[in-house]
């Protein structure tokens, strides 16, 4: 019953969206007027009866013609055009979390401000049945420069939730507010006024009215426990927040101050599982980017994921940690074992997936990455990574049918991510690969252009150009791009020395030379660009 009406209800919006109703409308009384015009005229004129029937009849066909017209050419400025197909309708259940404004009278708290709006993200994923734009592609709104409306119809959702933080002392104030996408009302709105410490339950809060207003079904009541692995000391939390921030940007010296602020973290609290996990995770970053040596933190990473999850052994983030540190170690089987418990502790973790994915990529068992990669998509199908990269593992199997499936699907993602954010330089150069691939090559040699216009000192852009220029068959364009990208002092050369995307830059003198000046990557060290 609930799909025969919500067919029928998106069925009857289409018909007002193309205007057949105003003009079935507006056509009725004018063939109304018609037949009082006729019944009043025609027998005094002398006509014959059947001039009447001809009328209606002609009336009737009428209708139908100018009903059709209607749902096919609409009336603009440009002129008669032929009416475009409507946007896909936005899931009931599904809301955008905006990162929240800082209102704090030194406006220094926007880390504290996002950590907030993060940490509802993360706790309403983990609701069946909910669906959750992602963090990069919702976060892209922070300016406040569009309404709800456009935001709703840019990421799909039917529902923003949008705030602001005004932090003083050990106070907080916060301010929450959940929008409907189509028509930018309030669904609801609240105002909290506490102590710092109360902001996991405020978050806790926030996230549960949310569920309520979008009628989405609880299952397990433990699924928004924002508190459980709350540290007591907000000063920990404060410098956790901090850390994770600083870890999300692709820099040496940023990753090196995130490891700092998770030390701090932890020596002032030390049973804080969370800290002990991102202190793990941005180590690695640190090792599989070349900016740190195994010999000199790896012993660290895995102390530090092993106290995570010794303290929360139900954390899914903690075993993700975990399974990082191990693959460093070269100890793949217990690698895999971790990931594969974060994925049944938490199926809607993106990261488990998606790292998982690259460990099964980077040792060669294509069939199960590309199967992760693929849920990994679909925890977040606003995302295009996981396709980009899948596309390379089902071409590694040889499967040419799925691999194509995956580049248009990951062509589609990228090509949103650049419409809402057109110097995302990721997307452009993961459209370019996929465009190539699809046999579009203007369009994807532009895309690669103008990656490299948006970030040309980045490795991961470099390197990526590189092997779009090697497979597009300009090999000087790649040697130059890979010799830059090395320069840059990232990239391991049995990445380098095996990736099938430079087989045609592999037996030429300058590429040798490259090779020549890397180190060989430690035993075990996932290693996917």
């Amino acid at each position: 019953m609930r799909d025969w009406s919500g067919s029928l209800k998106q069925t009857l919006a289409e018909f007002r969206r193309r205007r057949v109703f105003r003009v079935a409308g507006a056509y009725l009384v004018a063939s109304w007027i018609l037949i009082q015009l006729g019944s009043a005229t025609f027998e005094p004129l002398g006509l014959p009866a059947w001039s009447m029937r001809l009328l209606l009849v002609l009336l009737a066909l009428g209708f139908l013609l100018s009903c059709a017209l209607a749902w096919t050419y609409d009336i603009g400025a440009r002129g008669i055009e032929r009416t475009g197909p409507a946007a896909p309708a936005a899931p009931e259940a599904s809301v955008a979390i905006l990162p929240f404004a800082d209102l704090s009278e030194a406006h220094d708290q926007d880390y504290f401000c996002d950590g907030l709006a993060e940490e509802i993200l993360n706790a309403l994923t983990r609701v069946r049945g909910l669906r959750v734009a992602s963090r990069t592609s919702s976060f892209r709104f922070r300016d406040g420069g569009a309404d709800a409306r456009e935001i709703g119809r840019a990421l799909s959702v039917a529902a923003i939730m949008e705030g602001s933080v005004r932090k003083a002392g050990e106070r907080v104030r916060v301010t929450a507010q959940l929008i409907d996408a189509g028509n930018g009302y309030h669904l609801w709105s609240e105002n909290f006024d506490r102590r710092l410490e109360d902001v996991f339950a405020i978050q806790e809060e926030i996230a549960r009215n949310v569920v309520d207003a979008l009628r989405v079904s609880l299952r397990t009541p433990e699924a928004l426990d924002l508190r459980r692995y709350a540290p007591r000391d907000m000063r920990a939390y404060d410098f956790y927040l901090r850390g994770r921030r600083l870890e999300g940007a692709k820099d040496r010296i940023k990753w090196e101050a995130s490891a700092q602020m998770y030390r701090h973290a932890i020596a002032i609290e030390p049973g804080y599982a969370q800290a002990h996990a991102g202190l793990a995770d941005v180590l690695c970053e640190l090792m599989l980017w070349r900016f740190s040596r195994p010999a000199d933190v790896l012993d660290e990473a895995l102390a530090a994921s092993r106290r995570a999850l010794e303290l929360a052994p139900e954390l899914a983030e903690a075993h993700v940690a975990h399974a990082h540190t191990l693959a460093f170690s070269g100890d793949d089987g217990a690698a895999a074992a971790e990931f594969t418990r974060a994925i049944e502790l938490n199926p809607d973790l993106y990261e488990a997936h998606y790292y998982f994915a690259r460990h099964c990529f980077a040792r060669g068992d294509y069939a199960r990455a590309i199967a992760l990669f693929e849920a990994a998509h679909r925890v977040h199908p606003d995302e295009f990574q996981a396709l980009m990269i899948g596309v390379g593992a089902a071409e590694a199997l040889g499967d040419e049918r799925r691999a194509d499936d995956m580049a248009r699907r990951g062509v589609a993602a990228s090509l949103h991510c650049i419409d809402l954010d057109p110097e995302n330089a990721r997307a452009h150069y993961a459209a370019a690969a996929l465009l190539r691939r699809l046999g579009d090559k203007d369009a994807a040699k532009q895309h690669a252009e103008m990656a490299l216009h948006l970030r040309p000192n980045d490795y991961d852009t470099l390197y990526n150009c590189a092997c779009y220029f090697a497979l597009a068959g300009e090999s000087g364009r790649a040697l130059e791009l890979l010799e830059r990208a090395v320069a840059t002092g990232q990239g391991f050369r049995d990445w380098i020395e095996h990736d099938p995307d430079l087989d045609a830059l592999r037996d030429l003198p300058r590429f040798q030379q490259i090779l020549a000046r890397l180190e060989r990557q430690p035993q075990g060290t996932p290693a996917i660009p």
